[in-house]
């Protein structure tokens, strides 16, 4: 075979488009579509007391969330009520497949663990390993479409409730100086005197969520949507 400058130079370029092609198709994050939200927390009585962040990566129907908080509480410029959580719900589709969460409350670590098993939720803390409906939610409302069921799992401590969620109505809701059409969705823990209140606007975003109880409402107000890479990368 006769081997000529011109058949090097072609060779040489089919190798140089190769090994581009190769390296955009490579750089691409593991998930097709991840991005972070972050929120200002307040609490009705105190002010503003931190932050809290929800990071979504989606690939298909396959979706990891890592949420990061940190709150404090303080009256007359001392540190009355401290907590800091790291967490990580795995879904499938509407399923939650897997649950880990660590919460430091006051200095006391509060480990929550929990797998999808069959046709039920496995949820182990320190106090043992209970069963839970396959479709239970987690109180983190990062997407509409899973405001639906009747079991929630609080991950700061593993407690499971039963509730009652209004389909979402049409309304506004002021996010900064804002007013944003947005869908509201209530959800009532059904036994207790705690309720949670969210805000999703047209893009399926929540931009705003209370939780009430005796203690005063807390709100987290959405202050920024970022795209990232993948945490996992």
């Amino acid at each position: 075979m006769r081997v000529t400058r011109q058949s090097i130079v072609l060779k040489s370029s089919a190798a140089v488009i190769a090994l581009a092609s190769a390296l955009a198709f490579g750089a691409a994050p593991a998930f097709a579509d991840a991005y972070r939200l972050d929120y200002k927390v307040s609490h009705s009585k105190y002010g503003n007391i931190g932050s809290y962040s929800n990071t979504i990566e989606s690939d298909g129907q396959n979706t990891t969330v890592l949420t990061r908080s940190d709150i404090a509480v303080r009256v007359i410029g001392i540190t009355a009520y401290r907590q800091s959580a790291q967490r990580e719900e795995k879904w499938a589709g509407d399923r939650l497949v897997s649950l880990h969460a660590s919460t430091d409350l006051n200095g006391k670590q509060i480990n929550v663990e929990g797998a999808a098993e069959g046709d039920h939720f496995h949820i182990k803390t320190a106090k043992g390993t209970d069963e839970e409906p396959a479709l239970v939610r987690v109180a983190n409302p990062w997407s509409p479409e899973l405001m639906n069921g009747d079991t929630i799992i609080t991950p700061d401590d593993g407690v499971t409730s039963k509730v009652q969620i209004t389909p979402g109505q049409e309304t506004k809701v002021k996010v900064a100086a804002s007013e944003v059409p947005a869908k509201q969705y209530n959800i009532d823990l059904l036994g207790k005197n705690k309720h949670y209140q969210v805000w999703f606007d047209d893009s399926g975003t929540p931009v705003k969520f209370n939780m009430v109880d005796n203690d005063g409402t807390v709100t987290f107000t959405l202050s920024g949507k970022t795209p990232v890479g993948s945490a996992h990368g």
